[in-house]
């Protein structure tokens, strides 16, 4: 492969976050191609430099099929997939005391999941590659909300920096980065209601456009710009870490 071509696996990539870490990544040129992976087909309008893969990687055999379509070497890993099955996979009666198949599906959609894909993908990795994971803020704080998937989210960063170690000889990084709450898919099968409820329980980190102070909902392209330089040469020295890019969200939280 062509030292300057670095080829980036993007998981998840058609959601809100998915989309503007592939726009970033191409825009900072982290990248020069990359494979789009996501169950959802892309309605977005073909750019040269991307390859949009559809594959549900919990069907049995997908991830076997999704490498044979990826290029033999790889710079980079990012993963954008989480959260929970919508609808969920047996009726929640108490959050706080979810049923033992939604609390296994969850483990898996966010811990088990990835663990299969870097398994699968690891020896395509090249020495020197990135790998990222998206966390959430759930994985530091009680979360009776949904428990499992604090829980889950907390199991993927121990066992990342884990892989953090065990990938360090090859100088792979293994970094994370924990988003607050940013207008997604997952959020719109649940209610915008409850989203503005939990962003106004934070704290309000004044930005400042043309000299006024202002409050801003975070945004897809917030994360984006830091998972960019996660996967970048920049952050060479950077890994098992994992970063809040929160606006001040897990500051000051009440045990939802």
């Amino acid at each position: 492969m062509n030292k300057t071509q670095r080829n980036i696996v993007v998981l998840g990539g058609n959601g809100s976050l998915g989309r503007a870490i592939v726009n970033r990544l191409l825009e900072q040129q982290k990248a020069t191609r990359i494979w789009s992976v996501d169950r959802e087909h892309s309605l977005i309008p073909q750019d040269p430099s991307v390859t949009f893969i559809t594959a549900d990687l919990r069907v049995p055999g997908e991830l076997a099929l999704l490498r044979n379509q990826l290029p033999p070497t790889l710079s980079g890993l990012v993963n954008t997939i989480g959260g929970e099955s919508n609808p969920s996979v047996e009726a929640i009666k108490d959050t706080g005391w979810p049923p033992e198949a939604v609390w296994a599906d969850i483990f898996d959609l966010n811990v088990g999941l990835p663990y299969r894909l870097v398994r699968e993908l690891e020896t395509c990795l090249e020495d020197g590659a990135s790998i990222c994971h998206v966390s959430s803020i759930a994985a530091t704080m009680p979360w009776v909300i949904s428990p499992a998937y604090g829980a889950a989210k907390a199991a993927l960063e121990h066992w990342s920096r884990s892989l953090a170690v065990q990938l360090a000889p090859r100088g792979i990084r293994v970094n994370m980065v924990r988003p607050g709450f940013v207008w997604s898919r997952q959020w719109a099968a649940v209610d915008r209601a409850e989203f503005d409820n939990v962003v106004a329980d934070r704290v309000l980190l004044s930005q400042f456009d043309g000299g006024t102070a202002t409050t801003k909902e975070q945004l897809p392209a917030d994360v984006a710009q830091t998972i960019a330089y996660l996967m970048s040469s920049d952050a060479r020295h950077v890994t098992g870490q994992a970063l809040d890019i929160d606006g001040g969200a897990s500051l000051v939280r009440a045990a939802r």
